[in-house]
Formats: structure tokens, sequence, C-alpha cells
């Protein structure tokens, strides 16, 4: 009997991980990065439809699921309203073309995807979305007309903007550079409107962002918009929006404040100008976690056509520190007209131990190892003024470490190109772990305290967060102590070496657990 459903056959097969950042994707309304999952993952679309038919199959035994809206609704009548085509879906709603019949007006009709189904905390955020876009008007902002409930469906009706929004937009590739501040400069006067008003957006993001038929910007979804003027909200410590477009206050889960829209109206820059979000990750944590503690690769080196003002005003807004970002939405829109007008735009604000710390976190393999060579390096340097003598034994070490660091770069360098990103993780790991050895040698530690570094560098592995890259650096780790061991001769002690390569194997064991819970979160 052939299966009503069919499993997709050839090719790898989506893991969790995939699937899991692809409902993500689709719920949160991201089609930028939904649309490139697909193209990356052919066997998404069978999958999808497999569910589907899954979902059919349920129905078939009666099983008791929420109708879908489109099937309930598309074509047929609600209140007063002529429901037409399904025109986008999010986290909580979906937006449907409708007419008035009354008034003989086309509205975009907002309703709760989940129905008469929907939980007590939906409806209220429901609600709560209808009160404050229905309180605001502006002229970029897309104004509620009516709402209310039907038979238990929650609704709002809003203006109908005959055009696309900015995520479609960008599937065609990054807009110029002069478009993309027009448009940012009209969202970020709307944004500090709604500041104005006492109101946060809190999910500023391009599928958030509409345009009409002329291509000017109307910003849209306030479904996670903080009202400070009502009760309630978001208590802290939770952690809503999307991860690739949030702040890193935000994705901690920490309180927010207007310079969180300021971060998104970065990010959405960021987007404009490059065709990508400044952060990414294959599962929602690996992406909270990239927002939490890396630097975004600056606009001009993923397209070198971005006006170097402009990278300043992006970069500027996406400072992890909310004190280093604009101070207001309103800020931010008069750089970017300044620099339309053709006027000289201030360089971000940061001294050295700033610019450092934000280098390590933008190229954290390299930096973290240079700063390390570099402190190695100082107390070399320290020792041979104190004790002359020994400047003969320290040469070939210093050597050995600048020789070190220089290839620790080279690899970075060459780890920006697409082409070789994928090997520059095998060449970073594999050239410590013969460095090391090469020093230790030189320095007759076979069984002194620097043996410690051998862990030490298997854990440094897991910043890529690949768990076979962690297995090769622990047995290229393991090779080149069993080298030095070699070198050394009898004269070792053997309990401390097998204490060293029982520390190797753990910290490996532990590093390769943690990088594999991270990557199913």
């Amino acid at each position: 009997m052939t299966s009503p459903v069919e499993t997709p056959s050839g090719g790898e097969e989506p893991g969790p991980d995939l699937l899991d950042r692809y409902l993500a994707a689709i719920q949160a309304g991201d089609s930028v990065l939904e649309q490139r999952l697909r193209a990356d993952h052919p066997l998404l679309a069978a999958w999808t439809a497999c569910l589907r038919g899954l979902d059919d199959l349920g129905s078939s035994f009666g099983m008791a699921l929420p109708p879908p809206a489109e099937e309930s609704l598309t074509g047929r009548r609600f209140g007063p309203f002529v429901v037409g085509p399904e025109l986008g879906r999010g986290g909580m709603g979906v937006v449907y073309r409708a007419r008035h019949a009354d008034l003989g007006r086309d509205v975009a009709l907002k309703l709760l995807a989940a129905g008469v189904y929907a939980t007590p905390e939906q409806r209220r955020r429901f609600l709560a979305e209808a009160r404050v876009a229905g309180r605001i008007r502006h002229p970029r902002i897309v104004a509620i007309h009516d709402a209310g409930e039907r038979d238990g469906q929650l609704y709002f009706a809003m203006d109908l903007v005959a055009g696309t929004d900015l995520a479609t937009r960008l599937r065609a590739g990054p807009l110029p550079a002069r478009q993309a501040a027009e448009i940012l400069a009209a969202v970020a006067g709307a944004v500090q409107h709604l500041h104005a008003n006492g109101i946060l957006h809190r999910d500023l993001k391009p599928s958030n962002v509409l345009l009409d038929a002329g291509g000017s910007p109307q910003l849209a979804d306030f479904g996670l918009a903080r009202d400070d003027r009502a009760d309630g909200g978001t208590a802290t410590g939770t952690v809503l929006g999307t991860p690739e477009y949030m702040p890193p206050e935000q994705a901690a889960g920490r309180s927010v404040d207007n310079r969180a829209d300021v971060y998104g109206l970065g990010a959405v820059l960021y987007a404009l100008v490059t065709g990508r979000p400044p952060f990414s990750g294959e599962t929602r944590l690996l992406a909270l976690m990239n927002v939490l503690e890396r630097e975004p690769v600056p606009p001009r080196r993923l397209r070198t056509n971005v006006p170097l003002p402009l990278e300043r005003i992006c970069l500027r807004c996406l400072e992890k520190d909310p004190a280093r970002r604009y101070p207001t939405a309103a800020a931010v829109a008069a750089d970017l007209e300044a620099w339309l007008r053709g006027d000289r735009v201030a360089p971000p604000r940061g001294g050295p131990l700033h610019r450092l710390g934000r280098v390590i976190r933008r190229y954290p393999a390299a930096g973290f190892r240079v700063s390390g060579i570099l402190g190695t390096l100082c107390v070399v340097a320290i020792r041979c003024l104190v004790a002359p003598e020994t400047i003969d034994f320290y040469r070939p070490i210093g050597a050995g470490l600048a020789l070190w660091a220089t290839c620790t770069v080279l690899w970075e360098w060459i780890g920006l190109r697409r082409a070789t990103a994928r090997w520059t993780g095998h060449a970073f790991v594999l050239t410590d772990a013969m460095f090391v050895t090469a020093l230790l040698v030189i320095a007759r530690a076979a069984d002194g305290p620097l043996v410690a570094v051998h862990p030490v560098l298997v854990a440094a592995s897991g910043l890529w967060l690949d768990r076979r890259l962690v297995r090769v650096a622990a047995a290229a780790s393991l090779v080149g102590y069993a080298a030095l061991l070699g070198v050394a001769g009898a004269g070792v002690r053997w309990h401390i070496a097998t204490i060293v390569a029982l520390l190797v194997v753990c910290t490996a064991a532990i590093t390769d657990f943690q990088v594999g819970r991270l990557r199913r979160g």
C-alpha cells in the first residue's frame, strides 16, 4: 500500500537544528532568511510538504486541529470585510487583503493566527498591538482604522500599503547606498515619533518596513511594542524578537530603552547596504550568542562600494554598549540627512581600549591568540631586561612567538574570503599545536607547568563551535605532546605525562559537549 505521505529522499536530510531555524524564520516573518535556507537546502521544501501531508493525515482521523486561517476566511465575509488573499504571516498574526463592503475601501486585515484557539497571553499581546498602533498617527507609520472581535476572533484593519516590504526587496540584492540612507532616515523619523509618544518598537527588521508603490517606507507590526503609558509589558528575562536584528541587551533579557530601537535601525541599515543581517546563526541560540559576543563584519568588507560615512553611522548604531550608540533615533536621522546633503559625518566615539576590544570580538580566533602571544612576549622581554644573561636562551623563543602571531593573522586574513573560510579553523589549531610543541622543545619544558597550554588550545578550538574541529585540536595536541616527550627522552616523569594527556582528553570532552549543547539550542 502506498503511504499518503511521501518522505523526501536524496541528498542530506535536514537536521533538527536546521528545521528549528527554518521554522523560526517563518514564524518571525524573516523572508530573507527563509529564502536563503530554502536555496541552500532544497530538501526543506520537500520536508515542508511532508509535514503538511502529516497534518492532513491527522485531520482525516478527526483530530481537533485549528483550521488554517486561509481556508476559513479567504474569499469569505468577515463582518463588514470581504477577505482576499493572504499578504503575510508573522509569529502571532496573519494579514489579509480585504475590502470593507460598506465603505468600498481596501484595507489590510490582521487576525490572530490561532483564531479562537489563541491563549490569553496571545490575545493580550494582540490587543496591546492594536491599542499602540491605534493611537499613533504619522505619515511613515501604518495607521489602524478599526479593531474588534467577531465570533471569538480578534482583528484590526489598517492601511493597505500597495507595494512590498524591505525583506522581499532585499531578495534582489542590496540597495544603492543613497536609497538605503533615504529609507532609513524616513524610518528613523517614524521611530523618533514613537519614542516621543512613549512607545518602543523592539522589533525593527526589514520585513516590518513596507514600501508603497512610490518606494516610500511605512513602519508596521507593533506586536512586540512596549507602551510606557500603559500597564504591563514584557518582564525582564524574557527574550522576544528576531535574533538577527536584536540588540544585545534585549537578547540577554535585560531591560531596554529607546537605544534598543537605535540598534534596530542600524541592523536594518546594515541589511540594506550588505544584503544580510549583521548577525546570524544555525540555531536561535547561536544567533543570540553572536549578537551578545561578536562584532559585525564592517559593511565595506562585504561590499566595497559602501561609503565610509554610512558604515560609520551603521556601526555606531550597532555598538554593544547602548551608551556608545546614537542617543536618539532623531540623531540617526540627522546624520543620515547630513550625509545625503554631502555634509561631514563625525566618526564614532571610542578610545584605544574600546577599539581593541571591538577588534577582538570581531576576530576572536586571531584576537585572543595574538593578545596571548603579545603578553608572553612582554614577559620574555621583561625577563631579558632583568637577567641579560638569558637573552640567548629566549631569542629563539621570541622569534617563534613572533612567527606564530604572524601565522595567526595570516589565517584570519585568509579566512575572510568565503572560498577558504572552511579550512582556516583547521589551519589555526594545527599551527597552534606545531608552535606550542616547538617552543616547549626549545624551552626544554616537557614536564614543566608550561605544558598546561595544550588543554587551553583545545578549549580555544571551541570558538568555532565545530565539534569535529575540537576533536582535531585534541588529536593534534596529543600528537604534539607525544613528540615533545619523544624529544625529551627518559627524563620526563610518567605520572606528569599521564596527567597532561588526561587533561587534554577531559578538556576536549567538556568542550565537545558544550559545543553540542549550543548547536542543538
